[in-house]
């Protein structure tokens, strides 16, 4: 028997049909269900919004990583900032003698070196007389070293050696056992071993008459290092600064929730070791060392008047001025150039930074020597919005 048309296929399933209950006549015959089509979309496509979001999306984070980098890029570690009062290096000094000198020790005027000598050889069981020793073959030297903190018995260091008479070179000598006394007078290190010249000077001949032994020092007493006392450790700064000393203590306050650091000083912060770090005083000091804070400073511009050479941040600002040097005029920011005479050369600076300014001056070729005064001359006139340090 065939289906009637008030009959529903199931579109999912099985595709019989199966009669229906019997139609009420009171009720309006059904036509077949037909699947319902979305009606076509007048606006932008799916596809381009999500993709023009990604880029909007992408554009953002590219703009807030160049934020962080560059933010993070004037950050310093405290490491780097500060150091712990109480960890330092101890000067060691001694009097020495090298011996092996092919001629270049120092001469029988030496009355010193004779004495020394023959000192030297009666501890070792040789007794010889002052005018006994060969000239030309010793040299008395005075020997310094620096003995690092936390130094460990055995630990070897470096020293160096100067002639103290007219020896004139210590290549090929070495220099006899020579005990290291510090402040205290205390021996705390013994020298001995071959002599390595250094390197050429600035002029290019080598200095004969200073030395070095790599590892030639070893320590012989052990320092002691206090740096804690009562729970609280002092943090010095190595360029005492207002601002920068308080962000410190902001940083490490932040860092271990709590109030421990409080400055005394811009040049020293008092932090109190918190209880959780008792014992654990290195791990502390590492964990503190790592902290990175973004560091203040003064603006500083430093001339070295025999080579020219300029140093200084690049944010050191100028105000609007004109300047007339020579046969230059200069006019920084808003100012206008006035005529100086005849002037033929003239420099339009449009930033108002150092940087800018000397950047325009090189490019006209400006001499080193006038790059110098023109700089004087701005701070003179309180242009220059910084402090100026002469080499």
């Amino acid at each position: 028997m065939s289906c009637s048309r008030n009959c529903v296929r199931r579109r999912r399933g099985s595709l019989n049909c199966k009669k229906g209950p019997p139609r009420n006549p009171s009720q309006p015959r059904r036509r077949h269900q037909r699947p319902l089509t979305r009606k076509k979309e007048t606006g932008m496509p799916r596809s381009n919004a999500r993709r023009n979001l990604f880029f909007v999306l992408f554009s953002a984070f590219i703009t807030f990583f160049g934020e962080i980098r560059d933010a993070s890029a004037q950050e310093v570690r405290l490491k780097d900032l500060v150091q712990i009062r109480g960890v330092r290096s101890n000067q060691i000094h001694g009097l020495g003698l090298v011996m092996g000198l092919n001629g270049s020790g120092d001469s029988k005027k030496s009355l010193a070196t004779n004495r020394a000598a023959a000192n030297l050889l009666s501890r070792l069981g040789m007794q010889m007389k002052e005018d006994e020793v060969v000239a030309g073959t010793m040299a008395v030297v005075m020997v310094t070293g620096e003995l690092p903190p936390f130094s460990r018995n055995g630990d070897r260091i470096d020293v160096k050696v100067s002639t103290v008479g007219d020896a004139k070179s210590l290549a090929g000598g070495n220099l006899m056992m020579a005990p290291l006394r510090a402040a205290d007078s205390q021996i705390y290190a013994v020298a001995q071993g071959a002599i390595l010249i250094g390197r050429a000077s600035g002029s290019g001949a080598q200095v004969q008459t200073v030395a070095m032994i790599p590892d030639g020092g070893v320590v012989e007493r052990e320092t002691r290092t206090d740096f804690t006392r009562d729970g609280i450790m002092t943090l010095t700064m190595k360029d005492p600064d207002f601002t920068t000393v308080q962000r410190v203590c902001d940083l490490i306050n932040s860092h271990f929730r709590g109030f421990y650091a409080e400055a005394t000083d811009p040049s020293a912060v008092s932090l109190r070791i918190p209880a959780s770090y008792a014992d654990k005083i290195v791990e502390f000091v590492a964990e503190l060392e790592a902290l990175k804070v973004v560091a203040d400073r003064a603006a500083v511009v430093v001339l070295n008047e025999r080579t020219g050479t300029v140093v200084m941040g690049g944010d050191v600002m100028v105000s609007p001025v004109s300047i007339s040097h020579g046969d230059l005029s200069i006019s920084v920011g808003n100012a206008k150039a006035k005529d100086a005479g005849a002037p033929q050369h003239i420099v339009e600076v449009q930033g108002t930074t150092v940087a800018s300014l000397i950047k325009s001056l090189n490019a006209m070729g400006v001499k080193p020597e006038d790059l110098v005064s023109i700089l004087h001359s701005l701070k003179t006139a309180g242009a220059l919005k910084a402090d100026l340090r002469v080499m």
